[in-house]
């Protein structure tokens, strides 16, 4: 016996689910790599920042480890300075050479240490208030180097330096 063909019209159902499929993939595969391009650019800005960060905040460590950047000269509101920053008293905060000394030559990087208060020793600081005078600062550093899409940083914290009293 002979098998018959059959000549029935295919309809191509497999056909636009598949393609249906492969579109669905395609967009999803679009949407993955614009998520990670996304995700790429915020790590590349959290580097920029931190580096930023991390230079004002070594400018800042540098002053207060050497204590003959902040001599106490003046009164309430006298400014001390890195080079080239205006309206100050003086330009005394020069730190040692290195990468610091750099960034404040390149100009991406200053200080200033503002004497805020003069005073006894703050409580329980174990320093006899009849011997000692604290002189409070306010030490702000900038970092600016956003113009070359590096960052821009400003930081504030406060030091005391304690004094004696010459009899």
């Amino acid at each position: 016996m002979m098998a018959t063909v059959r000549n029935e019209r295919q309809r191509g159902a497999v056909l636009m689910v598949t393609l249906i499929f492969l579109i669905v993939i395609a967009i999803m595969g679009l949407t993955s790599m614009q998520s990670s391009k996304l995700e790429l650019k915020m790590a590349g800005n959290e580097v920029v920042r931190e580096g930023a960060h991390q230079s004002a905040q070594a400018l800042i460590d540098t002053i207060i480890a050497d204590p003959s950047t902040t001599p106490i000269i003046g009164g309430v509101g006298f400014t001390l300075c890195t080079v080239g920053v205006p309206n100050c008293d003086m330009n005394s905060l020069i730190p040692a050479a290195g990468t610091v000394v750099d960034q404040i030559a390149a100009g991406s990087l200053s200080a200033q240490a503002v004497l805020t208060s003069m005073g006894p020793p703050p409580p329980g600081t174990g320093y006899s208030a009849d011997i000692f005078i604290a002189n409070h600062y306010r030490l702000t550093s900038a970092y600016d180097r956003a113009d070359e899409g590096l960052g821009r940083v400003t930081l504030t914290q406060g030091i005391v330096v304690l004094t004696t009293t010459v009899d």
